[in-house]
């Protein structure tokens, strides 16, 4: 069961992934390289942002979910 800590720290990641993949947005378009997000069947994140920090992207994963975590690290 999830206590209000593990809330804290899902949003705090959540939040933490949308800043990492606001800076790295730029060099992801740029280049124009995408993946497949790992564990989020169907969409695609940007390969430098996941590179970046791929623990972060795993701790969003588990903590909010496949949608919240490719949209963090979406271009």
């Amino acid at each position: 069961m999830f206590t209000t800590r593990d809330g804290a720290l899902g949003a705090a990641a959540l939040v933490a992934g949308a800043v990492g993949a606001y800076f790295f947005w730029p060099a992801g378009v740029a280049v124009g390289v995408t993946m497949k997000a790992p564990g989020a069947a169907g969409f695609l994140i940007s390969k430098a942002a996941f590179l970046a920090n791929p623990q972060l992207y795993f701790q969003i994963l588990r903590t909010a979910g496949a949608a919240a975590a490719a949209a963090a690290f979406a271009l």
